[in-house]
């Protein structure tokens, strides 16, 4: 058996933060940090990550994803 690489490790945090904030539109740190296995300042980095391409926001240690759909 051989042991996931860091890109490995990489490529699979990010499935998991992208199915949880599909999956919830506000969910604490702490959870992200437990489902990914990592701690939450490695989760916090996730976040800022993910805010370039998701319209999504953090306010007192909780993930907030925006609706970004234009209103018409």
């Amino acid at each position: 058996m051989t042991r996931v690489g860091h890109r490995g490790r990489m490529r699979d945090h990010a499935v998991i933060l992208q199915r949880l904030l599909k999956e919830h539109k506000r969910i604490s740190l702490a959870r992200i940090a437990e489902e990914l296995g990592a701690s939450e300042l490695t989760a916090r980095r996730w976040i800022d990550s993910f805010s370039c391409v998701m319209p999504i926001r953090l306010e007192k240690g909780i993930v907030i994803v925006e609706d970004f759909r234009r209103r018409e």
